[in-house]
Order: C-alpha cells, then sequence, then structure tokens
C-alpha cells in the first residue's frame, strides 16, 4: 500500500511516497547505539509496488531537469539578447534605414458623444507591427526557443501619438492594449436629431519623421469585428487614410500620419418619443382651443395652461440639447415653431372672443363681413346659414290720413282715418302712442340681438376656420421641418 503526500519550500515541489507493506521480522539484535532490522516482503505485490514508485521517481526527475534546462536556455537568451541593448535607438542596421511599422486600430465601443464640447469616447485597441534587428537568435543555439515574452518598457517602441487628442497626455506614455481615446470632433448639430457625423482619430510618431520611420495601415478600414452596438449610434462607413504632408521648413522630408474615419448616424427615436412626440400632442391640444365654445368661458384658461406646460416642458428637456451657437438643430426650430404656434392661437383667441362680445351699441358690421362670413364662406364649408331677421317694414306716418295698425296687432292691415271720431278721442289716441312706442322698441331690440347674434355667428364661422387652419398647419410644420431630412438619410 503507497500514500502520497506534496511538500513545497519557496522554489521546488518535493514528492514524498510512503510506502506500508507486510514484513516479517526475522531477527534483530542491538548493539551499542545501533539496531539492526531485517525485513522482507511477502507475495509479488511488494516487487510490483518497488518497481512502479521507482518509474515515477525516474519521470519526476526528467520533468524537472527538463524545466531547469529551458528555464536556462531562456535566462541565457534574454541575457544575450539584452546585453548592450539600448531601447532609445531605432532597431536598424543602418542609421538611413527605416524602421517599418504596420498600424492597425480596433474599435470596441463608442463610450460617448459631447456635442457642447466636441469630444468623442471610444474604447479601441492598437495593432504595431515592426522588426527588431537587435532581438533575433539562432533557436538550435538556446534549446529550440522561437519566441519569448519581454516588457515592452525594455524594447524600442514607436512614439504613436493621437494628434487630435484633447486630454493632453500622449498615447506613448501609456502603452496599454486597450485604451480610452478621447479625440476632437467637429459635430454639426444642424440636423440633430436625424444628424450624420463624420469623426476620425489621427495617428503618427511624434518625434520621428517618414525617412525614420514608415508607418503603415494593415488595411484599408478599421477592425470592427468586436465593436458593440451603442443604443445612441450606428456606424454608417468605416475608412482609413495614410496621409504624407511637407512643412515649409523641411520641404524634402514627409511626416507621415494614419487618420481613421467614422461616418456616425444617431439613433433618434430617444428624440422622438420624448420631445418630438410631446410638442405635436401639444400642438394638437393647441389646436382644439378653436372648438371648444366662447361661450363656456375657458377658451384663456385653456390656452394659457397648454403654454404653461409647454414652457415647463422645454425647461426639462433643454438639457437634451446641444447648447451650441454655430447652427440651429432641427429639434430646436421644431420647439420654437410649436412655441409659436400656441402663442399665435393665444393672441387668435382672443380676437375670436372679442368678436363674439361685440354689439351693435360699440360695432357696425362691415358689409364685406356680412358677406363674406355670413353668406359666402357658412355655404362653402358646408355651415347651416345663420337666420337672419327679415327686412324691415316701412311705417306709415301716423300723421297720414290713414293709420295702419297692423303693426300694432299683427292682424289683417286696417286703414283708419287719422281725423275718424275714434282717434279724435284723447285717451284712444294716448293708447295707440304707447302702444306704438312699445312696438318700436320691442323692434329696436330684436334688431340689437339680430346684431349680436350675427356677430356670434362670425365668431363660430372663425372658429371653425381657424381649427381647420392650424391643425393643417401643425401637420405641415412638421412635415416641412423633418420631412426633408428623414427623406435625405432613407436615401443613404
Amino acid at each position: 500500500m503507497m500514500k502520497y503526500a506534496a511538500l513545497s519550500d519557496d522554489k521546488h515541489w518535493h514528492l514524498v511516497i510512503h510506502r506500508q507493506y507486510r514484513c516479517v521480522a526475522a531477527s534483530g539484535e542491538r548493539r551499542a547505539g545501533q539496531r539492526r532490522v531485517e525485513v522482507g516482503c511477502v507475495g509479488f505485490g511488494c516487487l510490483a509496488l518497488l518497481a512502479m514508485a521507482a518509474i515515477f521517481f525516474v519521470i519526476q526527475l526528467l520533468i524537472l531537469a527538463g524545466a531547469v534546462w529551458a528555464s536556462k536556455d531562456e535566462t541565457r537568451l534574454v541575457k544575450t539578447l539584452f546585453t548592450g541593448y539600448n531601447k532609445v535607438v531605432r532597431p536598424v542596421a543602418h542609421f538611413t534605414d527605416p524602421v517599418v511599422v504596420t498600424v492597425g486600430l480596433q474599435l470596441i465601443q463608442l463610450i460617448s458623444v459631447d456635442e457642447v464640447n466636441q469630444i468623442v469616447s471610444s474604447n479601441v485597441r492598437l495593432k504595431q507591427q515592426w522588426k527588431d534587428v537587435n532581438l533575433q537568435w539562432n533557436p538550435e543555439d538556446y534549446g529550440g526557443i522561437k519566441k519569448i515574452r519581454v516588457p515592452s518598457t525594455d524594447i524600442w517602441r514607436p512614439d504613436l501619438v493621437l494628434y487630435n487628442n484633447v486630454t493632453g497626455a500622449h498615447w506613448h506614455d501609456h502603452m496599454e492594449p486597450s485604451r480610452i481615446f478621447k479625440s476632437y470632433c467637429e459635430i454639426i448639430v444642424l440636423h440633430f436629431p436625424f444628424d450624420l457625423q463624420n469623426c476620425s482619430m489621427k495617428l503618427g510618431t511624434w518625434t520621428y519623421d517618414g525617412k525614420l520611420v514608415v508607418i503603415n495601415p494593415d488595411s484599408d478600414r478599421p477592425d470592427l469585428s468586436h465593436f458593440m452596438e451603442s443604443g445612441e449610434w450606428v456606424m454608417k462607413d468605416f475608412r482609413s487614410w495614410k496621409h504624407q504632408v511637407f512643412y515649409s521648413c523641411c520641404p524634402d522630408t514627409p511626416y507621415l500620419d494614419i487618420t481613421y474615419h467614422f461616418l456616425m448616424l444617431r439613433l433618434p427615436l430617444y428624440f422622438i418619443v420624448n420631445v418630438i412626440i410631446p410638442c405635436m400632442l401639444f400642438s394638437f391640444l393647441t389646436g382644439l382651443v378653436f372648438y371648444l365654445p366662447t361661450d363656456s368661458g375657458e377658451k384663456m384658461t385653456l390656452s394659457i395652461s397648454v403654454l404653461l406646460s409647454l414652457t415647463v416642458f422645454l425647461l426639462v428637456i433643454v438639457e437634451l440639447i446641444p447648447s451650441t451657437s454655430s447652427a440651429v438643430p432641427l429639434i430646436g426650430k421644431y420647439m420654437l415653431f410649436t412655441m409659436v404656434f400656441v402663442i399665435a392661437s393665444i393672441i387668435i383667441t382672443v380676437i375670436v372672443i372679442n368678436t363674439h362680445h361685440r354689439s351693435p351699441s360699440t360695432h357696425t358690421m362691415p358689409e364685406w363681413v356680412r358677406k363674406v362670413f355670413i353668406e359666402t364662406i357658412p355655404n362653402i364649408m358646408f355651415f347651416s346659414t345663420m337666420k337672419r331677421p327679415g327686412k324691415e317694414k316701412q311705417i306709415r306716418c301716423i300723421y297720414g290720413p290713414d293709420f295702419d295698425i297692423s303693426d300694432i296687432s299683427g292682424n289683417q292691415a286696417t286703414s283708419v282715418p287719422y281725423q275718424s271720431p275714434i282717434t279724435k278721442n284723447p285717451d284712444v289716441r294716448s293708447a295707440i302712442e304707447g302702444v306704438k312706442y312699445i312696438a318700436e322698441t320691442m323692434k329696436s331690440d330684436e334688431e340689437s340681438n339680430n346684431a349680436a347674434e350675427e356677430w356670434k355667428f362670425v365668431a363660430m364661422v372663425l372658429d371653425h376656420i381657424l381649427l381647420c387652419v392650424f391643425m393643417a398647419v401643425c401637420l405641415i410644420g412638421t412635415l416641412g421641418v423633418f420631412a426633408g431630412r428623414l427623406i435625405e438619410l432613407s436615401l443613404l
């Protein structure tokens, strides 16, 4: 029977095997300071266990010996390579030879786009490949080692920087495989939130010109194979270009850079749901002010309530709009349109209420108003025309030879001579005068009521016209602000 146990110190692991087997003590004698024990195994099992233990020890010794020799070879290789190695000197055979660096950019995530400060934050991985002539060896001389890994801080590396960096720190100072880039991007907010932005990342060496270090893109496109989709932006296109620039100070020396362009389209659903649709509802609610009867006395209350609600809403969402004066975004234009729309409805509502409460004692209706708003427009818009008062009957002069009393009694006209015996009676004459006065007063009141009803009818016609006009303007204004841009985006 065998038992195994592991012991360790700081650098080595030891395997201890405890063996137990059946044995018989043959004899033993005790001498001074010594003890002798003779052991004998019983059966073939003891021999098999001893053989297995010996094989195990041999295998372990071979493994440990190989690891020690491999570690020695790698240590010797690293020591040989870095003896006299200067990481400041370009790794070329001759000083005039350039170092060719292949650069690849992998975009992992688009973190945020700051429209106000015009900063794009993104998570990228930068891949660089070049040949270092000072780090080469014959694998046969070092136990077949073909690859080693050393810290990047111990070797020469190209001093690539992000030229349009906004943080102020150079990228080559912190050579992480993955990094957060904060690059400058000119944000055009003219079509916000249906905008398309073209942002770029410009990479180049900081101290080397094109004669010393040549940088080439590994592809004409950045790598988006591991790109995590954003909830606000979608990549429509992406390209990479290599540029060669000559400056007036040194016209014979090229300076190289690689620029990666990203065409990003904003997803406008958030702004449609939280800004555009509420503004449309406020506009339609404004139009319904003209459907409310003037006699209810709530027209102005509803108009002012809509205006106050819209004002509070705009104060809440104003932070969603880029605060820049370079251009007025589409959503800003639409919010301005909605505000003007509501204010115009309040002004027109005041005019309609004023028209509704006019009377013949203060205003005389012009003939063209009667012609247009009472006789023409109601027929065109399928309104039932208002019953107008009949033509006034001409009252015959009571001082004529005959007196028409039909206006008093309402019966068939009866002519009574003014100088007849009936009219000569002072009481009868006084009664006739009184009745005539009452009739004229009632006729005057009826004419005043008819004139007031005409003004109310004009106000009602105005309400119906303005209801249709405001609904149409709301729809046309919304389409006018956004339709053109939506058509442009659909053609992309």
